[in-house]
């Protein structure tokens, strides 16, 4: 019980730490987004074309909140619903060609900064930390965690 309490602490530790480097406040100033505006931009491009209740799913939040955050996105051209074709009771968001390029200026952005603060460990560290974080990629997407 131990292990997993102090495995839980790591995981939140790493969280939180992930979480300041991807909504840096001068970075989230600079693209005009919202926390949540960011992550389903991000979900929307890791996948092809999410519900709507996926989304609410993914991200542990609300329908009402999606929606909310979605008409903001759209209002901004970032990006469409679309009417699921088999199921037209479903909502699919599509990103515009303007949220593709905006979540990918973000991404590069929070690529550069880790680059640049990475760039200070050791080879062997860097190693290390590549090794452990393809192990937890890999076991937490067995798990419910991993989507």
């Amino acid at each position: 019980m131990a292990d997993e309490q102090k495995n839980l602490n790591t995981l939140f530790e790493l969280i939180t730490i992930l979480n300041q480097l991807i909504f840096e406040p001068k970075m989230i100033q600079k693209i005009k987004l919202s926390k949540n505006e960011i992550l389903i931009l991000g979900l929307i491009k890791e996948g092809s074309q999410p519900a709507m209740s996926e989304l609410a799913n993914r991200l542990g939040t609300s329908p009402a909140q999606i929606t909310r955050s979605v008409t903001s996105l759209e209002k901004k051209s970032l990006v469409k619903r679309i009417i699921n074709p088999t199921n037209r009771r479903i909502i699919n968001v599509r990103l515009t060609p303007a949220g593709n390029q905006l979540i990918g200026q973000h991404e590069q952005a929070v690529r550069t900064k880790l680059q640049k603060q990475l760039a200070a460990v050791s080879a062997a560290d860097y190693n290390e930390l590549d090794h452990a974080l393809q192990q937890a990629v890999t076991i937490l997407k067995r798990t419910t965690l991993g989507g």
